[in-house]
């Protein structure tokens, strides 16, 4: 999988990094790799495509502990659990805030 994607954002577990309304542009090549501290768009399972900050990358290189940045109203890492590289859509590489 490889390419650009563009994704509004929703809700205010991002914030104060991204408001609702705001859009994110992504890209993923095949090789990619991720850090702690990289925005990602995640399809989860249970709540759709999402966008969270790595927290932590586990030995392999290929899981992942993900969370909003706002704790107040972001479903908590706990919740989440571990993402698989093969979950992600795309690391954000351009903000555009809405108006």
């Amino acid at each position: 999988m490889m390419g650009l994607g563009l994704y509004k954002v929703t809700g205010d577990s991002m914030l104060p990094s991204y408001c609702s309304g705001d859009y994110v542009l992504t890209f993923r090549f095949n090789t990619s790799t991720f850090k702690v501290g990289d925005v990602l768009v995640v399809r989860h399972s249970c709540l759709g495509n999402i966008i969270k900050r790595v927290e932590r990358v586990e030995e392999d290189g290929l899981t992942f502990l993900i969370a909003g940045d706002n704790t107040i109203s972001s479903t908590d890492s706990d919740t989440l659990g571990l993402v698989s590289i093969k979950q992600v859509l795309g690391k954000v590489v351009w903000h555009i805030a809405a108006p």
